[in-house]
């Protein structure tokens, strides 16, 4: 299964939000497992952990409670590219919406966008693979900020949603009306969602260009068939696992056999929302739970390359929570 990953334009606004109250992004980039590399560098990825971490420690460290308000404040029109013109050029709220959501993957991953109607209200539903603990309450709230302060700016006025809905619990001392979207907002919710009237949703936008609508549209899924088509990631497990085998997993090599340098290689983990550390850690896991069922601990741990047996029982701790012999009698079980 492919990584869950999300643009790094997002966690770059974390940061900087974050450099503006004083906190150093050394820190912050250490606490969540990212390479200084994988914010700086335009056009990178993270990993869906790796954002919503970000997120919990960027509030940890600033205690603001409207932090993802405060990051959407620094993202001006245009950061994201494609999703933005998109929610500009529509020719209504409703259909500015429709192909947003065709191409948000290209923002984030890890959550989908659906767009619902009633007869006076249209609801846009934020849907997320992991369980309401999972991804950071953070990021839920700044994707409904985004898309709000960029559908205000399409728009011309000062709109505001009928309500908004979250799933996760309501924060220490936050009431029913939200300061930012000046609207009620409840809390431990079945469904992430903010309300639009049908009024708005079908009021024509200033800027509607159907034409240049349709082409941004077709280029933003003509880029999503491409990252669909990727088989980068599938090169570099097969290097690592002929790797493996011989005995040599260093960064170099493993570049030198994909023709590229070692540099070149890390960019382009970074630009899929991983890294050559990670790939290495994710390989040997997978081996190592293949392995546990069918081979001697011993030879397991110098397959992987461990130094030591202690080693091994760390990483593989790190993995499951478990032991490999707590792992075996679970799984026997």
């Amino acid at each position: 299964m492919p990584a869950v990953t999300v643009a790094n334009v997002t966690p770059r606004g974390v940061i900087d939000y974050c450099l503006s109250r004083g906190v150093p992004s050394d820190s912050l980039l250490a606490a969540a497992g990212i390479a200084p590399e994988q914010v700086a560098v335009p056009g990178s990825r993270l990993s869906a952990e790796q954002a919503f971490a970000l997120w919990e420690e960027a509030q940890r460290a600033t205690s603001e409670p409207l932090i993802a308000e405060r990051v959407t404040a620094l993202l001006p029109f245009g950061a994201y590219r494609i999703a933005d013109y998109l929610l500009m050029t529509g020719s209504t709220p409703r259909e500015a919406l429709q192909k947003f959501i065709r191409s948000f993957p290209l923002v984030n991953g890890a959550f989908q966008l659906q767009l619902a109607s009633s007869a006076s209200t249209t609801h846009l539903e934020l849907h997320s693979p992991y369980t309401p603990e999972g991804p950071s309450r953070f990021y839920v709230e700044f994707t409904f900020s985004m898309i709000f302060a960029r559908l205000r700016l399409a728009a011309g006025v000062d709109w505001n949603p009928r309500e908004i809905c979250f799933t996760h619990p309501s924060p220490p001392g936050f009431g029913t009306h939200h300061p930012t979207f000046c609207c009620p907002v409840r809390f431990n919710e079945s469904v992430n969602q903010m309300v639009l009237e049908k009024d708005f949703a079908d009021t024509p936008l200033p800027n509607g260009d159907a034409l240049l609508s349709e082409m941004l549209d077709h280029y933003g899924q003509s880029l999503l068939k491409q990252s669909e088509k990727d088989d980068f990631l599938s090169d570099v497990r097969k290097v690592l696992s002929d790797g493996f085998s011989r005995g040599d997993v260093d960064l170099e090599t493993t570049a030198r056999k994909l023709a590229l340098s070692g540099r070149s290689l890390q960019r382009e983990l970074n630009g899929r929302g991983t890294s050559y550390r990670e790939e290495l850690d994710r390989f040997r896991r997978d081996l190592a739970l293949d392995l546990l069922t069918r081979a001697q601990l011993p030879d397991i741990v110098s397959l992987l390359q461990f130094s030591e047996t202690s080693s091994f029982y760390r990483a593989f701790r790190r993995w499951t929570g478990q032991t490999p012999q707590q792992y075996l009698r679970q799984k026997s079980s």
